[in-house]
């Protein structure tokens, strides 16, 4: 198992959906990149018994968790309880590039 990893191998480009790639997971937890190119979205959905964190490495996001729609630059974060409905927009001119965690791990 590799304990350690460079988050830059784990970015990348899908024009036709948002680019995901995982970077660690266990039983326990999921960590990975979440990457959208400018107008890209990630539409409302939610994770049953998951909770889910957003940190933003560059670009900048509308993030909308449950009612709350708030736009996020480098370095802030968000938080999606288990359960409640979110959802991610691009709305700068460059990627948005996300580190995302989930707990426990997505089955």
């Amino acid at each position: 198992m590799d304990y350690f990893s460079n988050y830059r191998d784990h970015v990348g480009v899908n024009m036709e959906r948002w680019f995901k790639s995982t970077i660690f997971v266990s039983p326990n937890m999921l960590v990975g990149m979440d990457c959208l190119e400018p107008g890209q979205v990630q539409p409302p959905h939610r994770h049953a018994g998951r909770d889910k964190l957003y940190f933003v490495i560059s670009g900048s996001g509308e993030f909308t968790i449950g009612t709350e729609t708030r736009r996020l630059d480098p370095g802030e974060l968000a938080w999606a309880p288990a359960d409640t409905t979110h959802a991610v927009v691009n709305v700068g001119d460059e990627r948005l590039t996300m580190l995302i965690a989930m707990a426990p791990e997505p089955k």
